[in-house]
């Protein structure tokens, strides 16, 4: 074989292997960008699996009653906006090479909304 046959075959290797990381890092953001909806109702039915827990409370048995109703409504309504804001932008961002951010992002935002729920409120 010749040098250029060589170099020929190693560059169209080379492409194929790039090629192959760009298609998993574009399958590894599609999959997280779409479990962010049912991450999403996860967060909205453990809000509300919340609240319930709570029925029997009064201000006296239990100090802790949820988040202000301000933070409520921002997951109970933002929790779904991200999920959906998260699947859109990755139409755009998806086969970009930083493109994982915007379904990372959207992750994060979701974990900290739960975490504000599962330390909030305080059941007997």
């Amino acid at each position: 074989m010749s040098e250029v046959q060589t170099g020929a075959i190693a560059q169209h290797d080379a492409d194929d292997a790039q090629g192959d990381g760009h298609r998993r890092r574009t399958v590894i953001n599609w999959v997280l960008a779409g479990l962010t909806v049912p991450g999403a109702l996860a967060i909205i039915l453990y809000q509300y699996a919340q609240v319930l827990a709570t029925a029997g409370c009064s201000e006296r048995t239990c100090a802790k009653l949820g988040p202000s109703p301000f933070v409520f409504g921002l997951i109970e309504y933002g929790a779904p906006v991200v999920a959906v804001l998260a699947v859109a932008l990755s139409f755009v961002t998806a086969k970009t090479r930083h493109g994982i951010v915007v379904p990372l992002v959207a992750w994060a935002l979701l974990i900290a909304g739960f975490a504000v729920l599962t330390f909030s409120f305080e059941t007997p």
